[in-house]
């Protein structure tokens, strides 16, 4: 079964590869250069047909299909991260461990493990829906950018950790005192039996990807004052850490929903960023929501 799971992750690896470099992994070196002026009119066309939900739609497609456009460094950045990745898959039993009585031995992680568990799992979505309400308010385009990239980020990440976890069924620290094990497509529909959800949905972090994507658009939207990825970066570390000291998550789980959630919010940012607008609109008819495409 391990071996099964390893090369799983290895086809997961190659498969976020093209989102770490969003506009290089497509490129057919074969064509024939098109100038800056052809580039932009194409650029502006593919916007100007590209309504808000059929935008996310072909975004969600260019993820699924992300692995067949791998190419050169992709490789070895990804195959380092697969690498990480079994690595400590064989050996969550004895990190969970020790975390665990590092936790047991002090008890301010008690204390601040529910609170950074909780800004993962509660938290970001009213997040990015503050950035959109005080865009809105102080008619301020980049919050309002920022809250609706994150929004689709987070909603990305969101199928992609579902579709992973149905796919492995590993089941969390907390269901068997600490011991790791995993069922594959065996619990694909035994996770909605009653009491059975834990067995089979930890791999990998939903928490994690979800406050991962969220931070990372903000780090990426506000990245000229240097303290905000600082802050973003380090409470997303924080939210999942305290997964594990929360009993939810085997640090490989929170390993790779950190780097899946980066690289999804980094391909949302790169793809979407000054595209679209999402403002009020007041008409004589009564108040609405507008969308509109800047290009």
């Amino acid at each position: 079964m391990k071996k099964i799971i390893g090369f799983i992750i290895l086809i997961l690896m190659v498969f976020y590869s093209p989102l770490l470099f969003p506009g290089n992994s497509h490129v057919d070196k074969t064509a024939p250069k098109s100038t800056d002026s052809d580039k932009k009119d194409d650029e502006k066309s593919e916007r100007k047909n590209d309504p808000l939900l059929k935008g996310f739609a072909k975004d969600h497609g260019r993820i699924w299909v992300s692995p067949f456009r791998v190419k050169g460094t992709q490789w070895l950045v990804w195959g380092s991260v697969a690498l990480i990745t079994g690595i400590l898959i064989a050996n969550d039993e004895a990190i969970y461990k020790n975390i665990k009585d590092y936790q047991n031995e002090h008890e301010w992680v008690n204390k601040a493990s529910p609170i950074f568990s909780g800004l993962c799992e509660g938290y970001p979505f009213p997040i990015a829906g503050l950035f959109l309400a005080g865009g809105w308010l102080f008619k301020d385009k980049k919050m309002v950018e920022t809250g609706s990239l994150a929004i689709q980020a987070m909603l990305h990440s969101f199928v992609v950790v579902q579709a992973v976890k149905h796919l492995t069924g590993r089941q969390r620290p907390s269901w068997d005192e600490g011991k790791d094990e995993w069922y594959g497509l065996s619990g694909f529909l035994k996770r909605y039996e009653a009491g059975q959800w834990a067995k089979y949905d930890a791999f990998f972090s939903g928490h994690t990807v979800t406050i991962w994507s969220l931070a990372t658009v903000i780090a990426h939207q506000y990245n000229k004052t240097p303290f905000i990825p600082i802050i973003c970066y380090s409470l997303a570390t924080l939210g999942g850490m305290a997964t594990i000291t929360e009993d939810l998550h085997w640090i490989s789980d929170v390993f790779l929903g950190a780097v899946v959630g980066y690289a999804i919010g980094r391909f949302v940012v790169k793809r979407r960023s000054r595209h679209w607008n999402i403002l009020p609109s007041l008409h004589q008819d009564g108040a609405g929501i507008g969308i509109s495409y800047v290009f």
